[in-house]
């Protein structure tokens, strides 16, 4: 009776483990199902060569000019070539961040990731990127 209970309990676990790890497999979310890979994807498709570089363009939306001189203090010295206005509709600054890259979907998330953390950190909003002309 003793092997019954141990050979019942080793089956128990392997069931258990096996259904954490589906779980764990089901809800974690996809590396490359996210809005750059998406858009990357995309942009192959229309002919974009992966190993090209690219215009790009960054978008931020910032409460003041002090959070538009620390933005572009941080992003000038990796050759980023910066514009910002002030929008009187919004009462905000926007802030249009400008280099050449290629177009490769790690960095383009981990730039997602870094400019989302420095848009909140000032109270602003990151909106993105686009091909530039």
């Amino acid at each position: 009776m003793n092997w019954t209970v141990a050979l019942l309990i080793l089956a128990a676990l392997i069931s258990l483990a096996r259904i954490v790890s589906q779980l764990r497999t089901t809800l974690k979310p996809k590396k490359d199902d996210d809005w750059d890979s998406r858009f990357i994807e995309q942009l192959r498709k229309m002919g974009f060569a992966p190993f090209d570089p690219y215009p790009v363009d960054f978008f931020f939306d910032l409460p003041d000019e002090q959070a538009c001189r620390e933005v572009t203090e941080e992003l000038e010295p990796e050759q980023f070539v910066i514009d910002s206005r002030y929008e009187p509709d919004t009462e905000r600054w926007s802030l249009h961040a400008h280099r050449t890259l290629r177009l490769q979907v790690e960095q383009m998330q981990a730039f997602t990731i870094r400019f989302n953390a420095m848009a909140q950190s000032r109270g602003g909003r990151y909106d993105g990127w686009a091909i530039g002309k």
